[in-house]
């Protein structure tokens, strides 16, 4: 009776153990006591640039329909300042080809989406196999040489080019939105900002389908949250001074799918041809630089041409350091990223230091089919990278997701030590063409945390201990005394 008294106490121990750890759930409504920082605004316009600045991070970017482009540095030394450039989209094939390497995951320039290199892969892997079958039969061959010039034409005519450069387009930006919460005491409490990028109107013939379909949305957070993407569950942290962006592309038009129907009248007429669409891939060029504080004045003055003043080195993908300072573009091809990890961290460095800056994007892309919305999937994410002369060309690469809606979020930041990156808020993230992300409220631990599962196993193990050697000794066991 003793010994089961003993047990009871250890299960209740156990049971105190886990509910101290089970916080209590907050509504933005209750936000704690210690709360203190109330910054009204973090926004200051400079001209053509925006300026965004906390404790942490200082940011510009710029306004009057400019591209995409962001200046940051630590706003407590910006001495050292770093530069991520949106360049554009690239339309790029994966494909098989005998003339071509074995097919990558990841974006190649000589796979690129011109319909001259479809138009080879499909004279070399389709129309002579199927010209020689039907070599006996003139009608036949009669035929497919009909349509395949059909299809020949159609591509010329109606293929876009496989680039969308950026700087070809009018960005307009929204209102920079103020992202709050409500205290204890009714004051509105301002956690961060959120903004986006909208392509509205594109110069490039054959783009007319990306105006109001290519949205770059930003979220700059003061306080550490963890945001949930909607529809998956997927969650990730978001650390004070880290701004979050969505690039998010709705119904892009493939070249590949120009020829859908004419495919189909070679299938319907006998001949085995089928388009390999699962095999188109579309890229996101970003450029990646640090330049001097002495040159921050070019730069806001020519932000196209941000790279020459650019005195980057060296750029370390996780653990691998890569020598930047040579134009690798016209006697190498793109490198792949392999490092197997949810999150791929590119950091600034110089010769012989880590910088504070970082770029890093999630190894995962949300996808919506259309019209079947609540059809979402998450999809990997490939990259490949080469120096481009004192800045990195980093192409984060895309599946093919047909008339769907992609949404990918890369972020910058500056790593400082010290900074509290407990998580303070839980936030949804905003979807398609929303902007604004909702706060759920007050940030709640997980009932598990790993820290918290480490020490409930050692206390576990204790116990088993404890009772091992009392019974070996053969001695009651009284594990609250």
């Amino acid at each position: 009776m003793k010994r089961r008294k003993n047990w009871l106490a250890t299960i209740f121990l156990a049971i105190l153990l886990v509910s101290l750890t089970t916080p209590l759930l907050v509504l933005p409504t209750g936000a704690s006591d210690d709360d203190t920082k109330n910054d009204d605004d973090l926004r200051v316009v400079l001209g053509t640039w925006y300026r965004l600045e906390t404790d942490i991070v200082t940011v510009l970017f710029p306004t009057g329909g400019k591209k995409p482009m962001f200046i940051w540095w630590y706003t407590g030394a910006p001495d050292q300042i770093y530069v991520v450039k949106f360049q554009g989209l690239i339309e790029w094939f994966a494909f098989d080809h005998p003339l071509l390497p074995p097919k990558p995951e990841y974006y190649k320039r000589l796979r690129e989406a011109w319909y001259e290199t479809w138009r080879e892969r499909f004279e070399n892997m389709y129309f002579k196999p199927e010209e020689n079958r039907w070599m006996g039969n003139m009608w036949k061959l009669w035929l497919l040489r009909v349509i395949v010039h059909q299809i020949i034409e159609e591509m010329e005519s109606k293929w876009h080019s496989p680039y969308l450069p950026f700087n070809a387009g009018r960005w307009v930006l929204s209102d920079i939105a103020n992202i709050t919460v409500t205290t204890p005491e009714g004051e509105i409490k301002t956690i961060g900002v959120s903004f986006a990028f909208n392509l509205t109107n594109v110069w490039l013939p054959g783009f007319e389908f990306a105006e109001n379909n290519i949205m770059i949305r930003v979220r700059f957070y003061n306080e550490t949250v963890e945001e949930t993407v909607p529809g998956t569950g997927y969650k990730y942290k978001v650390n004070a001074g880290e701004m979050k962006m969505d690039l998010v592309v709705n119904k892009w038009v493939w070249n590949i799918d120009a020829i859908k129907q004419l495919i189909l009248q070679l299938q319907e007429a006998g001949f085995d041809i089928r388009i390999p669409e699962g095999e188109s891939r579309l890229a996101l060029w970003v450029n990646l630089a640090s330049i001097n504080v002495t040159k921050l004045a070019q730069a806001e003055d020519d932000p196209e041409g941000i790279e020459e003043y650019s005195t980057a080195s060296h750029m370390e993908i996780e653990d691998l350091r890569e020598d930047i300072k040579e134009n690798k573009t016209v006697i190498e091809q793109e490198r792949p990223v392999e490092i197997p990890r949810p999150i791929i961290k590119l950091k600034f460095a110089n010769e012989t230091t880590t910088l504070r800056g970082f770029f890093r994007f999630v190894s995962w892309a949300k996808i919506t089919d259309y019209p079947k919305e609540d059809n979402v999937d998450m999809w990997p994410v490939k990259a490949s990278y080469i120096a481009g002369g004192a800045h990195m060309r980093l192409f984060i690469s895309y599946p093919y997701f047909g008339n769907g809606t992609l949404e990918h979020d890369p972020s910058l930041g500056v790593d400082i030590p010290g900074v509290d990156t407990t998580p303070k808020y839980s936030v949804q993230a905003p979807s398609g063409s929303e902007v604004a992300p909702i706060v759920l409220g007050k940030y709640v631990l997980p009932l598990f945390t790993p820290e918290l599962t480490v020490a409930l196993i050692g206390v576990a193990s204790l116990v088993a201990i404890v009772v091992f050697v009392a019974r070996w000794k053969r001695k009651p066991v009284n594990i609250v005394k």
